[in-house]
């Protein structure tokens, strides 16, 4: 009985799974290309001239601060402020900053404070593919979207 049993389960799974009727198209959604798009309209609206790294991540130096860089290792105290291309909040630290590990957070923030010393400040426009990718993050609803930080580099613990 139990090798009747296999084979039709065999059977029932490999036709469900080769009817290309029953399959469910799913569309895809090109995430690089519309923060793309949607960067290159906030850096117009806003006349800013930023530069860019080699992992997507954009930033702008308003004053690169005194001292040593972390590396992405590194214990930092940081103020920052994370808002969307619309300018609407969505998190902010307390004025006297909150210490993390670099390596604890999202690729793009840690990146962009990695190009600051003590007491420098930047803004950071980061895509999805190094903030929060694909709408992984329904608490805020940023998931797929353009993040922007204005970060301060407090000190390197």
């Amino acid at each position: 009985m139990k090798p009747y049993l296999y084979l039709f389960l065999f059977i029932f799974i490999y036709s469900s799974c080769s009817s290309s009727e029953s399959i469910e198209e799913v569309e895809l959604i090109d995430y690089d290309a519309l923060n793309e798009t949607e960067i290159q309209n906030y850096l117009s609206l806003n006349n800013l001239n930023p530069q860019k790294s080699s992992s997507g991540l954009y930033y702008i130096i308003t004053d690169e601060g005194i001292g040593n860089s972390p590396t992405l290792l590194s214990n930092v105290k940081v103020n920052f402020k994370g808002y969307g291309t619309n300018g609407v909040i969505f998190e902010e630290s307390p004025d006297e900053g909150i210490d993390f590990n670099l390596n604890d957070l999202i690729i793009g923030f840690s990146e962009g404070v990695t190009y600051l010393k003590e007491n420098g400040e930047a803004t950071l426009i980061i895509p999805s593919k190094i903030g929060y990718p694909n709408n992984l993050l329904p608490p805020h609803s940023l998931g797929g979207k353009v993040i922007i930080f204005d970060v301060k580099l407090i000190k390197i613990n």
